[in-house]
């Protein structure tokens, strides 16, 4: 058995370790690849606000977050 697991670093925690745990004892071959970001284009019409409170739902850093508001708000998608 053979299992593929696409996960970012805050989805690893003790649940996961757990899974992991069990295929090892059924012999399965694992792989766990980084998941990818993605960048998408948003609408400047979305308040900024509401696109902050966006990514704090994805867990974050807090300093990361305090970056990405500064820069979008001197960006061409925000600026007016």
């Amino acid at each position: 058995m053979r299992v593929v697991f696409n996960v970012s670093e805050h989805e690893i925690n003790l649940e996961f370790l757990e899974l992991i745990k069990v295929l090892i004892r059924k012999n399965a071959e694992i792989v766990i690849k980084k998941e990818s970001i993605v960048l998408e284009e948003y609408d400047p019409n979305i308040p900024l606000e509401q696109v902050m409170q966006e990514f704090s739902r994805q867990n974050y850093h807090p300093d990361f977050l305090a970056d990405l508001e500064s820069g979008l708000k001197s960006s061409s998608v925000y600026t007016k």
